[in-house]
């Protein structure tokens, strides 16, 4: 899944693998203009992407 990266100064492109999705939102359909925490992985300032992680930003249950 691509996302826009609203925030940054010269704009970038970000991509959450859906292995990096949540399990909660792989079980639903995101659409356009959904917000998603995530976590950075990597930056790439060459090309201007950012790899992303919804799966590792979310909060780990208790056992």
């Amino acid at each position: 899944m691509f996302v826009r990266v609203e925030e940054a100064e010269h704009g970038c492109e970000g991509l959450v693998h859906r292995s990096e999705l949540s399990d909660s939102a792989r079980r639903r359909a995101l659409r356009e203009g959904d917000t998603l925490s995530v976590k950075i992985l990597d930056v790439d300032p060459v090309t201007r992407r950012i790899a992303l992680s919804q799966r590792q930003a979310a909060p780990r249950p208790d056992p």
